[in-house]
Protein backbone atom coordinates (compact mmCIF):
# COMPACT_ATOMS: atom_id res chain seq x y z
CA UNK A 1 0.00 0.00 0.00
CA UNK A 2 1.39 3.39 -0.96
CA UNK A 3 1.31 6.14 1.64
CA UNK A 4 0.68 9.81 0.92
CA UNK A 5 4.37 10.53 1.58
CA UNK A 6 5.75 7.86 -0.78
CA UNK A 7 7.35 9.10 -3.98
CA UNK A 8 5.26 8.17 -7.01
CA UNK A 9 6.96 6.08 -9.67
CA UNK A 10 4.03 5.67 -12.08
CA UNK A 11 2.02 8.56 -13.53
CA UNK A 12 -1.09 8.93 -15.66
CA UNK A 13 -0.11 11.21 -18.55
CA UNK A 14 -3.51 11.34 -20.26
CA UNK A 15 -5.81 9.51 -22.61
CA UNK A 16 -4.47 7.94 -25.80
CA UNK A 17 -6.39 10.36 -28.04
CA UNK A 18 -4.79 13.37 -26.31
CA UNK A 19 -1.46 12.57 -28.00
CA UNK A 20 -2.28 11.70 -31.64
CA UNK A 21 0.26 9.98 -33.93
CA UNK A 22 3.16 12.29 -34.74
CA UNK A 23 2.60 14.40 -31.62
CA UNK A 24 4.36 14.66 -28.27
CA UNK A 25 3.68 15.98 -24.81
CA UNK A 26 6.37 17.12 -22.38
CA UNK A 27 5.31 16.52 -18.77
CA UNK A 28 6.86 16.83 -15.33
CA UNK A 29 7.01 13.85 -13.00
CA UNK A 30 8.89 13.88 -9.69
CA UNK A 31 10.61 17.10 -10.72
CA UNK A 32 11.89 15.72 -14.05
CA UNK A 33 10.74 16.70 -17.52
CA UNK A 34 9.80 13.75 -19.70
CA UNK A 35 8.75 13.71 -23.35
CA UNK A 36 6.00 11.26 -24.33
CA UNK A 37 5.78 10.55 -28.07
CA UNK A 38 3.17 8.82 -30.23
CA UNK A 39 5.09 7.43 -33.18
CA UNK A 40 2.88 5.50 -35.56
CA UNK A 41 0.45 4.57 -32.78
CA UNK A 42 3.20 3.34 -30.40
CA UNK A 43 4.16 5.37 -27.35
CA UNK A 44 7.70 6.14 -26.23
CA UNK A 45 9.06 8.29 -23.41
CA UNK A 46 12.45 9.88 -22.86
CA UNK A 47 13.98 12.12 -20.24
CA UNK A 48 14.03 15.66 -21.65
CA UNK A 49 17.79 16.01 -21.26
CA UNK A 50 20.41 15.29 -23.89
CA UNK A 51 23.30 13.39 -22.25
CA UNK A 52 25.76 15.27 -24.49
CA UNK A 53 25.27 18.86 -23.27
CA UNK A 54 21.96 18.86 -21.38
CA UNK A 55 19.79 20.30 -24.18
CA UNK A 56 15.98 19.87 -24.03
CA UNK A 57 16.15 16.65 -26.05
CA UNK A 58 12.41 16.09 -26.38
CA UNK A 59 11.99 19.36 -28.27
CA UNK A 60 14.10 17.96 -31.12
CA UNK A 61 12.96 16.37 -34.34
CA UNK A 62 11.71 12.82 -34.78
CA UNK A 63 13.29 11.13 -37.82
CA UNK A 64 13.52 7.71 -39.39
CA UNK A 65 16.71 5.93 -40.35
CA UNK A 66 17.85 6.58 -43.91
CA UNK A 67 19.04 3.54 -45.91
CA UNK A 68 20.89 3.39 -49.21
CA UNK A 69 22.48 0.37 -50.87
CA UNK A 70 23.59 2.25 -53.99
CA UNK A 71 23.83 5.94 -54.91
CA UNK A 72 20.43 7.40 -55.79
CA UNK A 73 18.47 4.63 -54.02
CA UNK A 74 17.49 6.28 -50.74
CA UNK A 75 14.74 4.91 -48.49
CA UNK A 76 13.41 5.59 -44.99
CA UNK A 77 13.31 2.67 -42.57
CA UNK A 78 10.11 3.44 -40.64
CA UNK A 79 10.99 0.62 -38.23
CA UNK A 80 13.90 2.64 -36.81
CA UNK A 81 13.09 6.05 -35.29
CA UNK A 82 15.38 8.59 -33.66
CA UNK A 83 14.93 11.69 -31.57
CA UNK A 84 17.39 14.41 -32.60
CA UNK A 85 18.95 16.83 -30.14
CA UNK A 86 17.92 20.41 -30.98
CA UNK A 87 21.47 21.68 -30.23
CA UNK A 88 23.73 19.42 -32.31
CA UNK A 89 21.37 16.99 -34.08
CA UNK A 90 22.79 13.94 -32.31
CA UNK A 91 20.32 11.09 -32.79
CA UNK A 92 19.00 8.82 -30.02
CA UNK A 93 16.97 5.66 -30.67
CA UNK A 94 13.46 6.16 -29.22
CA UNK A 95 13.32 2.54 -28.06
CA UNK A 96 16.50 2.31 -26.00
CA UNK A 97 18.07 5.80 -26.00
CA UNK A 98 21.30 4.70 -27.73
CA UNK A 99 23.20 7.33 -29.65
CA UNK A 100 24.06 6.71 -33.27
CA UNK A 101 26.79 9.37 -32.98
CA UNK A 102 28.56 8.06 -29.90
CA UNK A 103 27.86 4.45 -28.84
CA UNK A 104 28.99 5.21 -25.27
CA UNK A 105 26.30 7.87 -24.91
CA UNK A 106 22.70 6.97 -24.11
CA UNK A 107 19.63 9.11 -23.45
CA UNK A 108 17.28 7.89 -20.73
CA UNK A 109 14.40 6.05 -22.37
CA UNK A 110 11.49 5.24 -20.05
CA UNK A 111 8.84 2.50 -20.29
CA UNK A 112 5.32 3.50 -21.35
CA UNK A 113 2.26 1.28 -20.96
CA UNK A 114 -1.30 1.60 -22.18
CA UNK A 115 -3.71 0.54 -19.45
CA UNK A 116 -7.49 0.25 -19.29
CA UNK A 117 -9.57 2.98 -17.69
CA UNK A 118 -10.92 0.76 -14.89
CA UNK A 119 -7.45 -0.45 -13.89
CA UNK A 120 -6.04 3.09 -13.93
CA UNK A 121 -8.93 4.47 -11.85
CA UNK A 122 -8.53 1.67 -9.29
CA UNK A 123 -4.77 2.31 -9.03
CA UNK A 124 -5.42 6.06 -8.64
CA UNK A 125 -7.95 5.34 -5.88
CA UNK A 126 -5.40 3.12 -4.09
CA UNK A 127 -2.76 5.88 -4.37
CA UNK A 128 -0.49 3.77 -6.58
CA UNK A 129 -0.48 6.25 -9.47
CA UNK A 130 0.16 9.96 -9.71
CA UNK A 131 -1.74 12.08 -12.21
CA UNK A 132 -0.02 14.62 -14.41
CA UNK A 133 -2.22 17.65 -15.11
CA UNK A 134 -3.35 18.03 -18.71
CA UNK A 135 -2.03 20.71 -21.02
CA UNK A 136 -5.23 22.70 -20.81
CA UNK A 137 -5.79 25.69 -18.55
CA UNK A 138 -8.91 27.77 -18.22
CA UNK A 139 -8.89 31.54 -18.00
CA UNK A 140 -9.97 32.67 -14.58
CA UNK A 141 -12.31 35.61 -13.99
CA UNK A 142 -12.27 37.28 -10.56
CA UNK A 143 -15.61 37.29 -8.79
CA UNK A 144 -16.36 39.45 -5.77
CA UNK A 145 -19.41 40.25 -3.70
CA UNK A 146 -20.00 43.96 -3.12
CA UNK A 147 -22.90 44.58 -0.77
CA UNK A 148 -25.74 42.61 -2.43
CA UNK A 149 -24.26 42.41 -5.94
CA UNK A 150 -22.04 39.81 -7.59
CA UNK A 151 -19.40 41.59 -9.68
CA UNK A 152 -17.18 40.03 -12.37
CA UNK A 153 -13.85 41.58 -13.26
CA UNK A 154 -12.71 41.05 -16.82
CA UNK A 155 -9.19 42.24 -16.02
CA UNK A 156 -6.60 39.43 -16.00
CA UNK A 157 -6.90 37.39 -12.82
CA UNK A 158 -4.21 37.81 -10.20
CA UNK A 159 -1.42 35.29 -10.81
CA UNK A 160 -2.60 34.47 -14.33
CA UNK A 161 -4.53 31.40 -15.45
CA UNK A 162 -4.20 28.36 -13.24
Amino acid sequence: MTTAHARQTRFVVGRVEEIPPGERRIVEANGREIGVFNIGGRFYAMLNRCPHLGAPLCEGGVVNQVESTVPGDVRLDTGKTYLTCPYHNWEFDVEDGRSSWNPRLRARALPVALEGADEVQAALDRGELGRIPGPYTAEIVDVSVESDYIVLSLRPARGGAK
